[in-house]
């Protein structure tokens, strides 16, 4: 899913940001509920996670706006400080579809996100893609496509590809290569890592003419980066 994140903390947003990514989905940060709001104007998410402590528009007067602009179809989870039951019901009666209370737990704020999805798209059809650009993973069928064509990954290389594009922009460790895909069962510094990365590279020409390019940091991993100004053609 595409979601949304209003979080002013930096140290949480990291922590927010990694688990989301690590659970397959596609995490976009703001600091101000303003900015929120302006994206919110010109794109779509398929969800919002909104934490009550940013400067600014409030996280329950963004909740309101998204309620009286775009309705009651976009899921909602707040993060407070309060544990009190009226504050909490009356979040609910703003229009919250959950509440989640700080200091959030990774594995609960995992969980508690994909219950809400469960929920809010029981049939799955948000789920199940990952797009950039040019690239298109289902990942519930373990498809993949390159400007609307087929390619055909082996299951470990459609894993690969799948972790690279969820940390877009990001350095993936080797180790953590082996740990997602090989389940530690090679060796971080195993030619059988390069090998499945090349082959990736190759299948979906992960090249700048298709505004994209997978470069290695020696000795600790990989990154897939977005190459700006390049267009797919």
């Amino acid at each position: 899913m595409r979601i949304a994140v209003l979080e002013a903390d930096p140290t949480r947003a990291i922590g927010i940001d990694q688990t989301l990514r690590l659970n397959g989905h596609q995490c976009t940060r703001y600091i101000h509920g303003r900015s929120l709001i302006q994206a919110l104007r010109g794109g779509t998410f398929d969800m919002l996670l909104l934490d009550s402590d940013v400067p600014g528009i409030s996280a329950l007067d963004v909740l309101a706006w998204v309620r009286r602009t775009l309705g009651h179809e976009l899921p909602v989870m707040l993060l407070g400080d309060s544990d009190d039951d009226r504050h909490i019901a009356a979040c609910f009666g703003e229009g919250a579809d959950a509440y989640l209370r700080k200091p959030v737990g990774m594995a609960e704020l995992a969980a508690r996100v994909m219950a809400l999805q469960r929920r809010a798209y029981p049939g799955g059809a948000h789920a199940c893609d990952l797009n950039h650009g040019a690239f298109r993973f289902a990942t519930a069928d373990r498809r993949a496509w390159v400007h609307g064509r087929p390619v055909a990954l082996a299951p470990k290389e459609f894993d690969l590809a799948v972790l690279l594009f969820r940390n877009l922009g990001s350095l993936v460790l080797r180790q953590t290569m082996v740990n997602e895909v090989w389940r530690y069962h090679v060796d971080a510094a195993s030619r059988t890592v390069d090998s499945h990365l090349s082959r990736v590279r190759t299948k979906l020409a992960l090249w700048p003419h298709n505004g994209v390019r997978l470069s290695a940091v020696y000795g600790l991993g990989n990154r897939l980066d977005q190459v700006q100004g390049i267009s797919p053609p």
